[in-house]
């Protein structure tokens, strides 16, 4: 398992602060929005799992080093938090990892300036919102997910059960 300290660390960010470029945000992705095989297994992500409802003003992700451990249980971490969230996750979902920086690059190089901040909730202290996105740009979402938000993890694939996130940042 994975071992959470308080973070004592000045230069951390707090809430709703804007996450460093080199750390990484994790999105949950229904198995109808993952790109699939000719035999129906995923093999990555479609655009539309980044896509905005009408209704939302940000797109909702959990920020990964948020847990302070070695990267595979961060993952563990990240993932058992959002299972405890409110967040309906299904067996055959997925899980898309994409680093800050590279996602914030892929959204300027077409001319949005997006943010993404640290936005801790009741249900997942952890999460974090990106906002400003643009509403309609199908071919950015499909340049993200193959490119800026390409790394999928299986929710099969990783140790069940649920944890929320601790109250503090760890370090």
């Amino acid at each position: 398992m994975y071992s959470l300290h308080i973070n004592h660390n000045v230069g951390s960010p707090m809430k709703n602060e804007k996450l460093p470029p080199e750390h990484h945000v994790v999105r949950y992705v229904p198995f109808g929005k993952l790109r699939k095989d000719e035999d129906d297994n995923p093999i990555g992500v479609l655009g539309a799992a980044f896509k905005l409802r009408d209704s939302e003003q940000y797109l909702s992700t959990t920020w990964l080093e948020y847990f302070a451990a070695p990267r595979r249980d961060q993952i563990t971490a990240a993932i058992q938090a959002v299972r405890a969230s409110r967040l309906s996750v299904r067996a055959k979902s997925g899980f898309a990892i994409g680093r800050i920086g590279a996602i914030a690059a892929t959204y300027a190089e077409h001319g949005h300036g997006i943010r993404i901040i640290h936005e801790p909730e009741d249900d997942n202290k952890a999460h974090a919102a990106v906002r400003r996105m643009p509403r309609d740009d199908e071919e950015l979402l499909e340049l993200l997910a193959a490119e800026s938000w390409s790394e999928l993890i299986l929710n099969a694939d990783v140790t069940a059960g649920v944890h929320p996130a601790p109250d503090k940042q760890a370090s």
